[in-house]
């Protein structure tokens, strides 16, 4: 599961050289890298170093995207992180991992190893958590919840990302914001409000296994360009 073969895009060359001075040779040279960080993760793997492997494999991953490999090569890519996290015992943020590519051959078969382990995890039993989405990048967006003093007061943190076309480059755009919330039922509201740089709010709905964010002003946030809080996101702890 660990190989994967060097493809290069060459939309994506012209897209990288137009909007930064990256020469083609250095988009083929990176490009070309993504087999050795393949390989550099399965030896890691192979030795039961889980953390090493990760992050030689979250390279294959953001590589993989960005030089457009194409489904089969990134869900080897997803396959790949997700393996380590089955072999820490991390269920569900394997699984998170699966699911982006979930009828991918290899995603099908790694998601039946688990199946029986996630069904053996405890439903949780309070909205506290961490939830994920993914941005792209090998990076997710992520929400925690924090009990607070009360019942239904929680501390909400979000770290958010936008990966645009040189992203792999020079790095996503950013997002973050921590504000208390109450819930009632799942449900509330988060009021992101930093002097005349944030001012927006942000309807949380919670199940055991999900979190779902709708912000009615994104640009409001405070956030870097194209860095919102929206949509569903996986419980993963």
């Amino acid at each position: 599961m660990f190989a994967v073969r060097a493809g290069i895009c060459a939309l994506v060359m012209l897209s990288f050289a137009a909007q930064a001075e990256i020469s083609d040779q250095e988009v083929k040279e990176a490009c070309a890298k993504v087999p050795e960080h393949a390989r550099n993760g399965e030896q890691a793997y192979k030795a039961k170093n889980y953390a090493k492997a990760y992050d030689a494999f979250a390279e294959q991953v953001i590589w993989s995207e960005s030089c457009d490999l194409g489904d089969s090569a990134i869900a080897t890519a997803y396959n790949n992180v997700a393996l380590t996290y089955i072999r820490q015992k991390e269920y569900r943020k394997a699984q998170a991992w699966l699911m982006l590519k979930p009828h991918d051959p290899k995603s099908v078969y790694n998601l039946s190893l688990i199946k029986d382990k996630l069904a053996a995890l405890p439903t949780p039993t309070s909205p506290a958590g961490e939830y994920w989405q993914y941005a792209g990048g090998s990076a997710w967006n992520t929400l925690t919840l924090k009990a607070g003093k009360s019942a239904d007061e929680y501390q909400a943190d979000y770290m958010g990302y936008y990966f645009g076309i040189m992203g792999a480059w020079m790095g996503p755009n950013t997002g973050e914001f921590s504000a208390p919330v109450r819930l009632k039922q799942g449900k509330g509201m988060i009021a992101v409000r930093d002097g005349n740089i944030a001012h927006c709010d942000i309807a949380l709905t919670v199940t055991p296994d999900t979190a779902e964010l709708k912000t009615d002003e994104p640009q409001e946030c405070g956030f870097g360009h194209n860095v919102d809080a929206n949509g569903e996101f996986v419980r993963v702890d």
